[in-house]
């Protein structure tokens, strides 16, 4: 049964880059063979002051950049071995560019359980607020998992 008490609990900051690199390896990744993606120059000549992020870039921010999301959770009370991905959805407040440094603060904003036929299930919302190298919020990324009991 999932805690209610861990609503509002933040966790120490972490920083990431946004790379170019890792841009143009999502687009390969995809099959996406827009030069804008690979390319400042094409991307300028596109209209893009430089390589643009994809909506679903800032996945990478959580997974490469807090790298001890799992242990939060763990010590929130979370059983990792029983999540399910539900949802994820991004807020872009200010253009992310390549080169920024992104400073994120992870945040469990909101749970509850669900009884079902033969169990239960905690719905955990999480929200990463990321400001850039000048303070500016530039994104919040929210995310629902789901933890099978």
């Amino acid at each position: 049964m999932f805690d209610k008490s861990i609503v509002g609990k933040s966790f120490p900051p972490f920083t990431i880059e946004a790379e170019r690199g890792k841009v143009r390896e999502l687009a390969l990744a995809i099959g996406d063979e827009n030069p804008i993606y690979a390319s400042k120059a094409e991307a300028q000549a596109a209209g893009y002051e430089d390589v643009p992020l994809y909506p679903t870039t800032p996945t990478t921010f959580t997974f490469w950049g807090n790298r001890q999301m799992v242990s939060q959770l763990v010590k929130a009370g979370i059983n990792v071995m029983r999540i399910l991905h539900g949802e994820e959805e991004y807020e872009y407040l200010a253009p992310i560019h390549p080169g920024d440094t992104l400073t994120g603060v992870f945040t469990i904003v909101d749970g509850k359980t669900r009884a079902g036929q033969t169990g239960s299930m905690d719905i955990i919302t999480t929200e990463v607020q990321y400001t850039n190298q000048q303070g500016t919020p530039v994104l919040k990324a929210r995310q629902v998992i789901i933890v099978r009991e």
